[in-house]
């Protein structure tokens, strides 16, 4: 019976892992990646395109259902042009609504527009500083590689002090965590170098540099290890978690940026494309009315079916336009969720610092019950000690403030004030 319930199960999870392993196939094939994130838009709507009226063409020439008799009908196509054309009016009025929204938080006072500019010098006076420089690039793909730069020099800094250190596993760790750091920095340099801002360069090259695992790995290595450190490691390990958190300030300030860029050219692009369309459309609803379409023989087909293709096709081109766009901005938002020491996505690596939780949480509300029981046992026998009937503050347990369990390997963090950037 046991064999007859698996063996379904053992199939099911077969099949799963070839889809699996198929998906990941299509999300790392060039031309995907291509579609998503390299190409340009304009050229992307034109694949897009074509691809949509040889799909057309081909579904005419197999002829799974006659297409030259579904095109013959000229009100069912004048119902769907209409359709199509309105459509395309609307779009462009909802995308123009949506650019003016994005484009009105540009129009501010003279103090908020002061205070922008206070706050980028003061941000680029940090990186000069970082990088021990005169001045930073005006360029966003120079002054990323500034900092990249900078992120270098703190880690061979830590990797060079790690060795000092009497743990022979700390000093693993730190070492790993540097050789991480260095290569991952220096590819990220490398797509950089000579990047053109507006280009998806730029931002390739912040979307694949691991800065969140990197950063949450630094920050449980130094609250692991602190009291093992001496004061230079444990300050290179600081610079370093400074540095990351600045690279990851400047990467989503870009960002920002390359979002603002790609909505006012969706808003520009469309605009282009949708007057030419709705023309296209308007006469080509007077031409089906009065039946002035000329028909001759094309091959297997007529004239009017791959007309009537080809306007499809056209009338498709607003929409075309949107998606290209849009799945560019949601690929990039989906490798992108948060900011900061969270690993959103499944990481690439292992971690260095494994983070386990001592006790399964179906066991929490037993082992509240078994503390509660060992407090009241304290407090019985501080009474029989103490006058005043107070609990010793030396009591400790195994759960924080909240009554959340710790987390062994010292990973939980100790408390600091905000400011010190820990």
């Amino acid at each position: 019976m046991v064999d007859l319930v698996d063996t379904p199960r053992r199939h099911v999870t077969a099949v799963a892992k070839r889809v699996n392993a198929v998906y990941r196939r299509v999300k790392t094939n060039r031309f995907v990646s291509w579609i998503l994130f390299t190409g340009a838009r304009p050229a992307v709507t034109l694949v897009l395109l074509v691809g949509v009226f040889g799909l057309l063409l081909t579904l005419a020439l197999l002829r799974p259902v006659d297409i030259q008799q579904l095109l013959s009908d000229t009100n069912t196509l004048q119902t769907l042009f209409t359709t199509l054309l309105s459509g395309a009016i609307l779009i462009v009025s909802v995308v123009s609504s949506i650019s003016s929204i994005v484009l009105s938080q540009e129009i501010t006072d003279i103090e908020t527009e002061q205070s922008r500019i206070d706050a980028s010098i003061e941000f680029r006076q940090r990186a000069e500083t970082l990088a021990e420089v005169e001045g930073s690039p005006s360029q966003p793909a120079a002054f990323l590689e500034v900092i990249l730069y900078s992120i270098y020099r703190e880690a061979r800094a830590l990797q060079r002090t790690a060795d000092d250190c009497d743990d022979e596993e700390c000093r693993d760790q730190l070492n790993a965590l540097t050789e991480e750091v260095v290569d991952e920095a220096q590819d990220a340099a490398k797509t950089l170098d000579g990047a053109r801002f507006g280009t998806f360069t730029v931002l390739s090259a912040g979307l694949h540099y691991d800065y969140s695992w990197q950063l949450n790995t630094a920050r449980r290595l130094r609250n692991r290890y602190e009291d093992d450190l001496d004061e230079r490691t444990v300050d290179a390990l600081q610079n370093l978690i400074d540095t990351l958190k600045f690279f990851a300030t400047g990467r989503e300030y870009f960002q920002s940026l390359y979002y603002k860029r790609e909505v006012a050219r969706l808003s520009s692009n469309l605009l282009y494309v949708s007057l030419p369309v709705v023309v296209f459309i308007s006469y080509l609803l007077l031409a089906l009315n009065t039946g002035i379409i000329p028909i001759f023989r094309i091959g297997p087909l007529t004239s009017l079916p791959v007309f009537v293709m080809l306007a499809y096709t056209v009338s498709l081109a607003p929409y075309v336009v949107l998606t290209a766009y849009v799945v560019r901005v949601a690929a990039i938002t989906l490798k992108t969720l948060a900011a900061g020491p969270f690993l959103v996505r499944q990481p690439q690596h292992d971690d260095i610092v494994e983070l386990q939780v001592e006790i399964e949480p179906e066991s929490w509300d037993d082992r509240r019950d078994a503390e509660g029981d060992e407090l009241e046992d304290g407090d019985s026998t501080d009474d029989a000690t103490t006058d005043d009937n107070t609990i010793d503050d030396s009591t400790t347990d195994n759960t924080a403030d909240d009554g959340h369990p710790a987390v062994d390997g010292g990973a939980t963090e100790p408390e600091t004030d905000a400011s010190d950037g820990r």
